[in-house]
């Protein structure tokens, strides 16, 4: 091989590979400082304080105490931090494949097939994640409450993005797939602590009748002779 010509394959060898470890370098050092911005913000709205007598009102009617709020601020973080992972591996892939001569096109169009079996079989777990996205937003339950999910009720152990967490009353934990709750009856918001049991205690007086009148006769003095 001549000279020139390994000079060249040399070259380009270098400059593909010193491009390929500044994008994983860059890749790794984006999803560092993301990261690190998101838990702070995170951070600093837990430990914001409230800045009205009205807002801590309305806080504290809505049941909704420092650790419910910080658990779900905790696990809409969380799932900030995964989107930008993902989003950012994606990125440096097409990046990484684009240097190394890849027709990224193509490839995208070649495995539109494998990514739609991939959606496919990972739809339970999609609607799983956006159910319990949607529950710590709206607030339905918190820890500590006791629900009734209809597959199972207990108090309210842990709440994450996939599974929700519960103790029964005989000490089993259930684990509930966010997706599945499909109707869910909260009795720590503005009801009793615990549903209905089947005995009862009912608050009855008993009063005892009136003694019966007595007759006339009765009361006549017997007649002497």
């Amino acid at each position: 091989m001549p000279e020139w010509l390994q000079t060249i394959i040399d070259n380009v060898i270098v400059v593909k590979t010193t491009r390929i470890t500044f994008l994983l370098l860059f890749a790794i050092l984006a999803r560092w400082l993301v990261h690190k911005l998101i838990n702070r913000a995170v951070e600093q709205a837990i430990r914001r304080p409230v800045k009205s007598r009205a807002a801590e009102i309305l806080e504290d009617a809505s049941g909704l105490p420092a650790q419910r709020r910080a658990q779900r601020l905790r696990a809409l973080g969380s799932l900030g931090t995964s989107i930008v992972t993902v989003v950012i591996l994606i990125i440096t892939a097409v990046a990484v494949l684009s240097e190394l001569g890849f027709n990224v096109t193509t490839l995208v169009a070649g495995t539109s097939v494998v990514a739609a079996a991939i959606a496919f079989g990972t739809q339970s777990i999609v609607k799983d994640l956006v159910s319990g996205v949607f529950l710590l937003l709206e607030d339905e339950f918190g820890v500590g409450d006791y629900v009734d999910m209809q597959l199972a009720s207990g108090t309210v152990e842990d709440i994450g993005l996939r599974v929700t967490q519960l103790r029964a009353d005989d000490g089993t934990v259930w684990y509930v797939r966010n997706g599945e709750v499909l109707r869910l009856a909260n009795y720590s918001k503005g009801g009793p602590k615990r549903p209905p049991t089947t005995f009862q205690h009912l608050n009855v007086h008993l009063m005892e009748p009136d003694p019966p009148a007595e007759s006339d006769q009765d009361t006549k003095a017997p007649a002497t002779d």
